[in-house]
């Protein structure tokens, strides 16, 4: 049975084990070609050296968003708090768009990574509407 690419997904009746270096560990992956292994390895070495700065900007988005929200209440029922979280998070998954192992099982890490970055827009977006909705036509 052949077994899937771990960055294109593709079936490959040939697949190559290669060893990847993630967070001190050593994980199995397959790969269908060199130019597969290359981007798969530069997006692990890419998420293991910024791993930190994901959690950072979900945290900070969220705690400072939050604090706005409380700060602002009153003004325009906290809108910009919520614009603030909304699209702090996104960014954030726009910049480093890494999502679960289960969707990179799924789909493949390349277009797990589009979905990530599809996710942060669209959280972008929905930060946005509401900021419109809550500043402009309930206040």
């Amino acid at each position: 049975m052949p077994e899937k690419c771990f960055w294109c997904s593709e079936e490959t009746s040939d697949p190559q084990e290669i060893r990847l270096h993630y967070k001190g560990k050593f994980n199995r992956g397959i790969v269908c070609s060199t130019s597969c292994e290359k981007e798969l390895r530069d997006f692990v070495t890419f998420a293991d050296n910024h791993t930190k700065h994901y959690i950072l900007g979900l945290t900070f988005s969220f705690i400072i968003g939050l604090i706005i929200t409380l700060w602002r209440i009153k003004v325009d029922f906290g809108a910009l708090g919520v614009l603030v979280i909304f699209a702090g998070s996104g960014l954030t998954l726009v910049k480093y768009p890494f999502v679960t192992p289960q969707t990179v099982a799924s789909l493949g890490a390349k277009k797990a990574i589009a979905t990530g970055r599809f996710l942060g827009w669209l959280n972008i977006i929905i930060g946005i509407v509401f900021w419109i909705i809550l500043a402009v036509y309930l206040s």
